[in-house]
């Protein structure tokens, strides 16, 4: 997200270049991927909702500078008594809240040369000054707005619903989009108006003849709205809000702030319809000073907690000297903060990471961990490089390929509860079949001489409980009429490494998956039928031995 640096000097009173800004705002808060002159690209991280507006991120500046705001956070709204405009929420799962106001005598025009700026320092750009206010109003509050034409809107009448099926819809940017029964828009009593928290519909949108609107303030289901976005591959800077979640005061401030602006432009609001729940519920978490001095590994002052969060706009109610603690109310506009641990993170980051050093532990013995295991495969690993062999490494999975390969009677294998697809339903018995999926491969690929290996886990299901064995397995794919013989003299000569090595005498081979008359107790070549199920026309060699 860019922001303005001129228009945050309106938010927040702050003495700093922009590179010193940079850095502090990189120490403490969030990374910053560019600054010019004119604007700072911010590098946000998914939770902090609240920095995708000017208003966050001048608040943020506030706290860690110690500069002061210059505007409130005050929650009080006051709306003249008006007709409402007809609004309907088909249910409150789809959109908690769905505000619309109509603003009249309005007269589209270019828009004054300050916002302008401010939106192109943004990475956006003008439309014109009556569809300016809605994206002015998101940068600064995170709160998308939409205005519609009203004379587009059937009864001016506004329904947030559940799309039906086959229901089609042109979006701003011109295209028809096809939307599925699990798609939220905001219709009138004919047609879709626009798809909910993702754009705009092209029929409704403000033109130069456009007197009268609708102005939309939503709060949709996050969720819905970010399926929806991912399924039409239409991302936008709206949907990205409605994503990250938003809150009923915010909306409310910024509702206000956008009739203020249209009335500024010689509009007058003439109905408002404020549906759905508006009751706010702050969050409060209790918070312990043992806690802070347990996670943080320092023991950091009770004024000075007091003073970070206060800061960073939480309130503070003591719980008694003798319990050092408090009950912490969380502001509106911090979704992110839901824990006590989600406190302390913000005492960590405005104390200074930096500054707390690390300790040596006292009179703690460190039990040493055997590692004799490991240096064992590390260094077998480089033996099979030595003698030619290429590591590789597949899935603990068997693909279908290979379970219809195998022909396996699949109640002897581990079974995933929950797998994600039918490709990793079951865990492998053993690695060799895998390797031949990546012989294959190769084969089409060009290549003529394959010898790799994999070292890995392999599972089986001993009377309805997994366990788990490392394996060695190779696979070879020489081009000669028997491979065996080379992967046989591979193995005589890591016999060296392979001594106290375990031979794998388990889960016996299907004789039938090899070669009649080539296969011994860990060796084997694969049978031709096997391997042409695979497209593999050549001979391949296998070795899988328990470690």
């Amino acid at each position: 997200m860019k922001v303005s640096l001129s228009w945050l000097k309106e938010l927040v009173n702050y003495k700093l270049t922009p590179s010193q800004l940079a850095d502090k705002l990189s120490l403490a808060s969030i990374g910053v991927k560019e600054f010019t002159d004119d604007y700072l690209e911010l590098d946000l991280t998914y939770n902090r909702g609240d920095l995708l507006s000017l208003r966050g991120v001048a608040r943020e500046v506030a706290a860690i500078t110690g500069s002061s705001l210059a505007f409130s956070s005050s929650n009080s709204y006051d709306y003249p008594s008006l007709p409402k405009t007809p609004v309907e929420i088909e249910n409150s799962e789809l959109s908690a809240v769905q505000c619309v106001a109509k603003i009249e005598g309005l007269k589209v025009g270019a828009s004054p040369k300050d916002w302008i700026k401010k939106l192109a320092d943004c990475g956006m750009r003008s439309v014109n000054n009556i569809a300016d206010v809605t994206n002015l109003i998101m940068l600064e509050y995170g709160q998308p707005l939409h205005s519609f034409d009203a004379l587009t809107v059937k009864d001016e009448t506004i329904k947030v619903r559940l799309a039906k099926p086959r229901e089609e819809i042109t979006t701003l940017d011109g295209k028809l989009r096809k939307l599925t029964s699990d798609d939220i828009v905001l219709a009138d009593r004919e047609k879709p108006l626009d798809v909910a928290g993702v754009m705009g519909g092209k029929d409704t949108e403000v033109k130069q003849s456009t007197s009268t609107i609708l102005l939309s303030a939503s709060m949709f289901n996050p969720v819905m709205v970010r399926k929806t976005s991912n399924r039409l591959g239409l991302s936008s800077e709206a949907s990205r809000r409605f994503q990250h979640g938003l809150t009923k005061t915010n909306l409310l401030q910024a509702l206000t702030a956008a009739i203020k602006m249209y009335e500024d432009l010689g509009g007058k609001l003439t109905a408002i319809n404020l549906a759905g729940d508006l009751e706010n519920n702050p969050k409060k978490i209790i918070l312990t000073q043992k806690k802070i001095n347990s996670l943080l590994g320092i023991n950091i002052d009770p004024e000075l907690v007091e003073s970070y969060l206060k800061k960073l706009g939480f309130t503070l109610a003591s719980q008694g000297l003798a319990l050092r603690a408090w009950e912490v109310t969380v502001p509106y506009w911090r979704l992110d903060v839901t824990i006590e641990e989600d406190l302390i993170e913000e005492i960590a980051r405005m104390y200074g990471y930096d500054k707390i050093e690390g300790e040596s532990l006292k009179d703690v013995q460190v039990e040493k961990l055997d590692q004799t295991f490991y240096n064992f495969i590390y260094d077998l690993k480089v033996s099979l490089k030595d003698v030619g062999l290429t590591e590789v490494q597949t899935y603990s999975f068997y693909s279908t390929d290979v379970l219809s390969l195998l022909d396996s009677d699949k109640q002897k294998l581990v079974k995933v509860a929950n797998p994600i697809s039918s490709e990793t339903e079951y865990l492998r018995q053993s690695i060799w079949p895998n390797l031949l999926e990546v012989v294959g491969k190769n084969l089409r690929r060009g290549y003529s001489d394959i010898g790799i290996f994999e070292i890995g886990k392999a599972f089986n299901n001993i009377n309805g409980e997994p366990k788990e064995e490392y394996r060695l397995a190779v696979a070879l794919c020489n081009g000669s009429a028997n491979p065996l013989q080379e992967l046989n003299q591979i193995a005589l000569d890591l016999s060296l490494h392979l001594e106290g090595a375990k031979l794998n005498k388990g889960a016996k081979l299907n004789k039938a998956l090899f070669h009649p008359k080539r296969q011994m107790e860990n060796l084997a070549e694969v049978h031709l039928r096997v391997l042409n199920k695979l497209g593999i026309e050549k001979r391949v060699a296998v070795l899988e031995i328990n470690l």
